[in-house]
């Protein structure tokens, strides 16, 4: 059966009758082919199907210039498939649960890619249900987050089951807001997953770290393809699972073992979080709707003021590339300080805190630089762009 209720207890057998050599083997390889060889598939048949499935290049946040494939997410749904079959014993189990679970967040996405008419609140609602799945296959809930008073309402099951299921919709809907340039999202996400791993390795959750393997590979098979030059795009339907898996190895990591606060896999996550904070506080500050999409994003302010500005001879693909390695190194750091703080909830917030500060002054620092104007539809934009990234409560 692909899908089951995970029990606990078969966590700590597996804990115990498994050594760490037989964590790391060519098994993580089939998977990451499979990713790569369905993502060139879908490149070189994009006549076929690009009618639907290709991105267009007119819109605010449209930095390339070519019509590309958005259906990247196709191919690492497909990567996990492989992933279940290579895999064994539980953890075999336990993907095919969350493949499962993911699906509704995952059609919702690539429905959006096929035909660009899919809100956001529908996406949203997708995701709340694949966050209800995913407690119905795998047992595990937000019981707790360590606040005095507060963890007393959790001791309620049906409030412990609805906030972890908008917790794994606001991570799943933050990474594809963070899905920008070429090869960020994807990036990212590894950057996180391998943060988890390292948690779970260190606390010796093998389970946990042979799940992080798959999602690391998989990931990353998407990875070689769309960076540096964005010949696919991983879509919605591609952050959003990505994201649904990422928020859900952070529910289990801290829920199965509980010397692992829950405060470190949400630091590990917060870059995807600050952005979302920061998007919705900067459009409600400007009375836009907070689905409204625009170019004021940390990341397009690195491309409109930092690439554009020092490598201006190099080509359009190449530079929407050289964006993701900025963002990855701030994704380092508080994934960094959660691996290195994952038992003291003292320091995880003082480093929660810590990486908003670090976030704040970034912007802050691109907001005051010179702009320089580098987009498709620039003569349409210039005007909003201008008037986006000028304006005094921009600021944080």
């Amino acid at each position: 059966m692909l899908g089951f209720r995970f029990h606990k207890n078969a966590v700590y057998r597996t804990r115990s009758n498994m050594s760490l050599d037989k964590v790391f083997d060519i098994r993580y390889i089939y998977p990451a082919f499979a990713t790569v060889i369905i993502s060139i598939l879908l490149i070189l048949t994009k006549e076929w199907h690009g009618k639907h499935s290709c991105d267009t290049t007119v819109g605010i946040q449209k930095f390339h210039t070519h019509q590309v494939p958005r259906v990247g997410g196709v191919a690492i749904y497909f990567g996990f498939i492989a992933a279940w079959f290579v895999a064994s014993g539980s953890i075999s189990s336990l993907i095919g649960s969350l493949l499962i679970a993911s699906l509704p967040a995952f059609v919702a996405g690539l429905t959006e890619d096929l035909t660009k008419r899919v809100g956001v609140r529908t996406r949203l609602i997708a995701t709340l249900i694949s966050g209800v799945l995913a407690w119905r296959l795998t047992g595990y809930s937000i019981n707790h987050i360590d606040i005095p008073g507060i963890d007393d309402l959790f001791t309620y099951k049906p409030l412990a089951i609805a906030f972890t299921a908008f917790a794994i919709a606001g991570i799943a809907n933050a990474t594809n807001i963070i899905d920008g340039f070429n090869g960020l999202a994807a990036g990212t996400m590894v950057v996180c997953y391998t943060a988890i791993c390292f948690i779970a390795l260190q606390v010796g959750d093998i389970e946990i770290v042979q799940l992080c393997l798959f999602l690391i590979v998989v990931t990353s098979g998407f990875l070689v393809v769309n960076f540096p030059f964005g010949k696919i795009f991983m879509g919605d339907g591609g952050a959003y699972l990505l994201g649904f898996m990422l928020a859900w190895v952070s529910v289990m990591l801290p829920m199965r073992n509980p010397s692992v606060s829950v405060w470190a896999p949400f630091l590990v996550c917060s870059y995807p979080i600050i952005e979302t904070i920061f998007s919705m506080g900067r459009r409600y500050i400007n009375q836009e709707n907070p689905g409204h999409p625009d170019i004021a994003h940390m990341h397009s302010l690195i491309k409109l003021r930092i690439v554009n500005r020092y490598f201006p001879n190099l080509s359009q693909s190449i530079r929407n590339g050289m964006v993701s390695p900025f963002c990855w190194a701030y994704a380092l750091i508080p994934s960094s300080l959660s691996v290195l703080f994952y038992k003291q909830q003292a320091l995880l917030i003082v480093s929660c805190v810590v990486s908003f500060i670090i976030y704040t002054v970034i912007y802050r620092f691109l907001i005051n630089r010179e702009q320089k104007i580098d987009h498709p539809a620039q003569q349409t934009d210039k005007d909003y762009i201008c008037h986006v990234i000028t304006k005094t409560n921009l600021d944080p």
